[in-house]
């Protein structure tokens, strides 16, 4: 398959999608200017899953007001992190969703650092923040409407200033007296964190995130692309704060995704490197989908083990159009992905 063709399956997909997907996966398709996006948007808020997911924010175990009290664990499926970060990807504003009153609790929960406070240790009298977690906060806030808010702007500044001597982040604090950042290795998830939020800036973090792309793309992708657990070989782990309903079983998508707006900072080596596990399960299962069932998202094709998931494919699409779109030259070069996939079909 040449360059062309498989464009225009990956357009004929996206056209499949447009007209009979869900209206999730339609929005995230859809550019901001087009008009079609007012009536989706409009039947988006009447839908009753997220209706269901607008009122588990509201859950006072798992949704926001838990930072009240004892905060919903992050690593749960179904806790209020990983509502709002759907919702975020989607790109409605929080005040459209009905939420914003909601968000002002995430608001208080801000350190004057810049850093999210995610519980408070009281025996210790101490704080517990993760870069990772005010990474992915921010993130959602961005996305939400806050973009140019203090908040965003505050914890933007603090992530920039604990950037690691790699180009990296990690959520650990320096342990030893004198220790330099310098001289501390970053973690890869929370470094994919952090460039999932510079990349809302239009290219105005580009020089910051050129070093930890170098870094993040030293790992050995491959030995952890398709695992769900902890690779001891690699030291790696995508699903450090995995965003459990959309990339269980791909998270190497969830990098892909993460970084395609850098696409013209990446080696065309790279990028063929990262695509290829994608392109691999595409052409072998003509579909996108979860490899795990997750009860607390049953109502979404994306929590379902069977068939493909327009959720899934849609974040595939976008990525793959950004990064097309950002270095279409560096897609036809020799060892690019597209010319190691001949015989991708059209049909997902």
């Amino acid at each position: 398959m040449n360059f062309d063709q498989f464009i225009y399956s990956i357009n004929e997909q996206k056209g499949k999608i447009l007209s009979s997907g869900t209206t999730w996966s339609r929005l995230v398709l859809l550019p901001n200017y087009d008009a079609r996006r007012n009536l989706l948007e409009q039947a988006l808020l009447t839908d009753p899953n997220i209706a269901n997911l607008i009122q588990r924010l509201n859950d006072p175990t798992l949704g926001i007001k838990s930072l009240l009290k004892r905060p919903a664990d992050y690593r749960v499926y179904g806790s209020f992190y990983w509502v709002i970060r759907f919702l975020a990807d989607i790109g409605v504003s929080a005040e459209k969703l009905g939420i914003h009153e909601l968000l002002k609790i995430l608001l208080w929960q801000q350190m004057e650092d810049g850093q999210f406070m995610i519980r408070y240790h009281r025996q210790k009298q101490q704080a517990i923040t993760l870069v990772c977690i005010t990474a992915h906060l921010a993130y959602c806030l961005t996305r939400l409407g806050y973009r140019q808010s203090n908040s965003v702007i505050a914890a933007i500044n603090y992530i920039i200033t604990t950037q690691r001597g790699d180009g990296g982040w990690h959520c650990d604090r320096l342990k030893q007296p004198g220790e330099k950042l310098e001289s501390t290795p970053s973690c890869p998830a929370a470094t994919v964190h952090v460039a999932r939020l510079l990349a809302q800036f239009d290219g105005k973090y580009d020089a910051i995130i050129a070093p930890s792309l170098r870094s993040l793309l030293n790992y050995d992708l491959e030995s952890a692309a398709l695992g769900c657990e902890f690779d001891h070989h690699a030291k790696l782990n995508f699903n450090k704060l995995r965003y459990p309903p959309h990339y269980t079983g791909l998270d190497i998508l969830n990098l892909v995704h993460s970084i395609s707006t850098f696409a013209h900072l990446v080696q065309p080596e790279n990028l063929a490197r990262l695509l290829k596990p994608i392109l691999d399960r595409w052409r072998r299962e003509h579909a996108l989908r979860s490899e795990k069932r997750i009860p607390e998202w049953s109502q979404f094709d994306f929590a379902r083990k069977q068939g493909s998931s327009d959720w899934i494919m849609s974040l595939f699409i976008q990525a793959f159009e950004t990064i097309y779109l950002k270095s279409p030259n560096a897609l036809q070069e020799p060892g690019s992905p597209i010319s190691q996939h001949r015989k991708i079909s059209p049909s997902i």
